[in-house]
């Protein structure tokens, strides 16, 4: 029987409304990709043909959210705000629709977004997620004229800084995560003095 584009994506659905589910209630370590294949009614099998581990399929899931949240920051962006805010808002708005995952998101994350990862091969969740966050941070920076010389080197320190904010949000028990968000407010202040310090431009006192 022949799967056709709307089976696999229906069925590919299933399984990411299933790993919500499961992950959500029992976390990720407690969840096998057995009960993930009954909960999405597909065989054992069938699940390894769209994700290859349970990890690949949180990453989906977490993806699937970021592209929401790139959405939302698109509607909202606008020309006149300051280099910070928009960066500071890009993240936010993430945390935001990733909060429903935040009890499983740093095993998914662990290891997978390291700065210090290979370069990503076609198809991998984990690179997709980082090139498509990072072409946005690259954009607002030449929305405000910002085009440094060295492209590798803001990749690194602000793929840096996101992984250091997004590993304390995930553990961060304070009200509203008000502590993240002056985390995120922090580290986004001092990206843009060490920007502005690369073109020669004044630093905040």
């Amino acid at each position: 029987m022949r799967v056709t584009p709307e089976t696999r994506e229906e069925t590919r659905a299933r399984l990411l409304a299933a790993g919500r589910r499961l992950f959500g209630s029992l976390g990720l370590g407690a969840t096998t990709t057995r009960r993930i294949a009954e909960e999405a009614r597909v065989g054992a099998g069938t699940l390894f043909n769209y994700f290859p581990t349970k990890e690949a399929l949180g990453l989906a899931i977490l993806g699937q959210a970021a592209r929401e949240a790139e959405e939302e920051s698109a509607r909202s962006q606008r020309s006149d705000r300051p280099l910070e805010e928009a960066l500071f808002d890009l993240l936010a708005v993430l945390l935001r629709h990733w909060e429903p995952y935040r009890a499983w998101v740093p095993e998914v994350l662990e290891g997978s977004l390291s700065p210090l990862r290979a370069a990503a091969s076609d198809g991998d969740p984990a690179g997709e997620l980082r090139r498509r966050y990072l072409e946005r941070v690259e954009a607002l920076l030449a929305d405000a004229g910002r085009r440094p010389d060295d492209a590798l080197w803001v990749e690194h320190v602000h793929w840096a800084l996101t992984l250091g904010v997004i590993g304390f949000w995930a553990r961060d028990g304070s009200e509203h995560q008000s502590a993240t968000l002056a985390l995120l407010d922090r580290t986004t202040r001092l990206f843009c003095q060490a920007l502005r310090g690369e073109h020669g431009a004044e630093t905040e006192g």
